[in-house]
């Protein structure tokens, strides 16, 4: 599954469209498991930290790193498409909700018995704040026969590339398919007749980017000694940065209006925190 907002059917606050202003708002859902993609950590239930709470129970949202799966209940959900539940894997009749129905930009979010959608005389039952629709932050593009790359599932595993992933640990490996890498650098570096190809997706250009500067940066070690963790990650930005712009020289994108610029940006903070990952996938954090 790809990127996609959480959204309820009470709008508590605006909908952010652009990255990475938006990152704060977008999640994935993973072996049960919410990830922010600005933090890296995943959704947690735990108690409300209020005084009443202690006598009511109430429990809340929070980020917080991931546990072991055996010890994750409190983190580990699934959605319900009709109605929109979003539930508690171990408990399903816990459902996410928005205390009171309130329509703050604060308003809590919590865990709750789920409502009954009807009663007893059959009637519908208002249960609005317990229901979530989920939408990809990306909406599928139509497949080019000419060009596998615009395979959706392709692009998410790549994705996957350009996320925080802090709060899984170790595990952030599980994610993390080097192959798609390596596979997005030899068509942007070396395959002849695709790397000049205006098909080729952002995500692909700016993976084959992050692969090539960990690979700068490991030429440089072997030449120059090891350094320190923080030297090489700044080292492998700088090699990332520089890169994405020798690539798109090549490609013929170096248009200087707004736009342009924007999609610059953007690709360098995707090659860079595709190379980061990357990094610390092979030599630790």
């Amino acid at each position: 599954m790809d990127w996609f907002w959480i959204g309820s059917k009470i709008v508590m606050v605006e909908k952010k469209e652009e990255s990475p202003e938006r990152d704060g708002q977008l999640w994935i859902h993973q072996d049960g498991f919410l990830t922010n993609k600005l933090t890296g950590l995943v959704l947690d239930i735990n108690a409300a930290q209020s005084f009443i709470a202690i006598f009511t129970g109430e429990k809340r949202l929070y980020l917080d790193s991931m546990k072991e799966k055996d010890a994750a209940n409190d983190q580990r959900f699934g959605f319900e498409k009709e109605p929109g539940f979003i539930f508690q894997l171990s408990d399903p009749n816990m459902v996410v909700d928005i205390r009171h129905e309130e329509t703050d930009p604060d308003a809590r979010v919590m865990i709750y018995p789920r409502k009954p959608l009807t009663v007893p005389e059959g009637k519908p039952k208002p249960v609005k704040n317990q229901l979530w629709t989920l939408e990809l932050s990306d909406p599928p593009r139509q497949v080019d026969s000419d060009d596998e790359d615009e395979d959706d599932s392709k692009r998410a595993r790549m994705r996957a590339w350009f996320g925080n992933w802090k709060g899984w640990g170790e595990r952030k490996k599980e994610m993390l398919h080097e192959e798609r890498l390596h596979e997005a650098h030899e068509k942007v570096y070396k395959d002849e007749k695709k790397k000049k190809k205006s098909t080729l997706s952002n995500e692909l250009i700016a993976g084959a980017v992050g692969y090539e500067a960990v690979h700068l940066w490991e030429k440089k070690r072997e030449r120059d000694g090891e350094e320190d963790l923080s030297t090489s990650k700044k080292l492998i930005a700088e090699f990332a940065a520089s890169e994405l712009v020798k690539v798109l020289a090549s490609r013929g994108e170096e248009d200087d209006d707004d736009k342009s610029s924007a999609k610059k940006k953007l690709m360098t903070r995707m090659a860079i925190m595709a190379a980061t990952n990357y990094f610390e996938s092979k030599h630790g954090s």
